[in-house]
């Protein structure tokens, strides 16, 4: 963490690596190498090339949930076509106890001090019920919309683990998911998926802001000829939320 000159800590940028918007319109390759995600951040979350399962980079190790929710760690070689990260150290800490998941979600976004920042999340305990999903590899240029019906999800109960993400600004619609995005991973690191709901039991939750946003612009062929033609929020909302 460098430091400013009145000897206040710099918070570092959250980096990501391509804009949402070619993942909704089914452009899911990119060369952007899980080594160079690692570099940037500690903390992270994502999907590989081909969305051949959904991201979780915690402790600086990448993890690939499968559409079981298996998870496994995954090599610098690897590419991927969106993820973001950031180092993540944590600026303030939160306690809850067992509260359903609906309210849950109610009290993460009162704990965002304004919702003009981007804030990296990361919750560790144990939760009563966990609901998440993944997604089968795919090919290019299905869109994400359509995906939404081949998502397997999956549920767990009374389990220990950590959910990490990011909430993103609504001017930011474009770059990353507006409101709040979430991935889960159990305490053993074995099994999870893309948060859909929690209801915790006993949980901190820490936040940390960011003051800028670093964005990579593939230089892929497919993203360089993109049209823009998918109602983004809409299809955004069928296969994300």
């Amino acid at each position: 963490m460098s430091q400013a000159s009145n000897g206040r800590k710099v918070r570092p940028p959250v980096f990501i690596s391509a804009p949402l918007a070619a993942l909704v319109e089914g452009i899911y390759r990119a060369d952007t190498t899980i080594g160079l995600i690692r570099e940037k951040g500690n903390l992270g979350i994502g999907t590989f090339n081909d969305l051949d399962g959904e991201m979780v980079l915690l402790d600086g190790l990448v993890y690939c949930l499968r559409p079981q929710g298996d998870a496994e760690i995954i090599g610098d070689e690897v590419r991927t076509p969106f993820a973001l990260t950031t180092q993540f150290e944590g600026d303030t800490e939160e306690q809850f106890g067992r509260i359903d998941a609906a309210a849950f979600e109610h009290a993460l976004l009162d704990l965002v001090p304004s919702s003009n920042l981007m804030y990296a999340i990361r919750i560790d305990g144990r939760f009563d019920h966990v609901r998440a999903r993944s997604v089968p590899k795919m090919s290019n240029y299905l869109p994400l919309a359509e995906i939404a019906r081949l998502q397997t999800v999956f549920e767990f109960n009374d389990v220990e683990g950590t959910i990490v993400g990011f909430y993103t600004p609504n001017f930011l619609a474009g770059v990353h998911l507006p409101g709040l995005h979430l991935h889960f991973i159990t305490k053993d690191r074995t099994r999870g998926g893309h948060l859909l709901a929690a209801a915790p039991a006993s949980v901190s939750v820490r936040l940390q802001h960011a003051p800028s946003v670093e964005l990579g612009l593939p230089m892929t062929l497919d993203f360089l000829t993109m049209e823009r033609v998918r109602d983004m929020a809409a299809d955004l909302d069928k296969v994300e939320r």
